[in-house]
């Protein structure tokens, strides 16, 4: 009726050992490909963690916003635009003067703009008045950002028109991205 406990005990130790000496060989690397492949897996995890800690990722930001007096700000220089964009709390902090930034248009069908230039300043709008805004839903603050160009772009007659202004933030360490070292 019962069978022999200790039979049994040694049947699973001796299966036991058989699955461990099969695996041992199915892991055991032999043949020089093998091994060849194992050091090409090896350098490829090493090159890839030391790019994650020592490399550099171009970070930058997209805020869509509508031009505000464009062809000079409200000092009346030559060769700036200002913008009211919607901006995070978390990422305004991040924008400072001299930052590299283009303001992108689109004034006709298919026809896309795009002047370089850096941020002049950045300020919090005083200036609610804007119909062409008011339909956004605001998770941020709005912000008038003023961006310099080396010439005049030739952006008058544009005021009131939809913007869109891609700011560069730097460049980061990669494992930044995954919030490890600076933000």
């Amino acid at each position: 009726m019962f069978n022999d406990p200790f039979a049994s005990f040694h049947e699973g130790l001796a299966e036991a050992k058989e699955e461990r000496e099969q695996l041992d060989r199915l892991l055991t690397i032999s043949t020089p490909q093998e091994r060849f492949l194992v050091a090409v897996s090896v350098s490829v995890l090493v090159v890839f963690a030391a790019w994650l800690v020592f490399g550099n990722v171009t970070r930058s930001i997209t805020l869509d916003g509508v031009l505000v007096q464009p062809g000079g700000n409200s000092a009346g220089a030559d060769g700036t635009a200002q913008a009211m964009v919607w901006i995070e709390s978390d990422a305004a902090q991040l924008i400072e003067a001299g930052m590299a930034a283009s303001v992108e248009l689109r004034p006709a069908a298919g026809e896309e703009l795009r002047f370089d230039g850096e941020i002049a300043s950045l300020a919090a709008a005083t200036n609610f008045g804007r119909t062409e805004l008011s339909g956004t839903v605001a998770p941020a603050a709005m912000y008038n950002v003023d961006i310099s160009f080396g010439e005049d772009p030739g952006l008058t007659g544009l005021d009131g028109a939809e913007c869109r202004v891609v700011i560069e933030l730097g460049a980061y360490p990669p494992v930044s991205l995954i919030g490890i070292g600076r933000p």
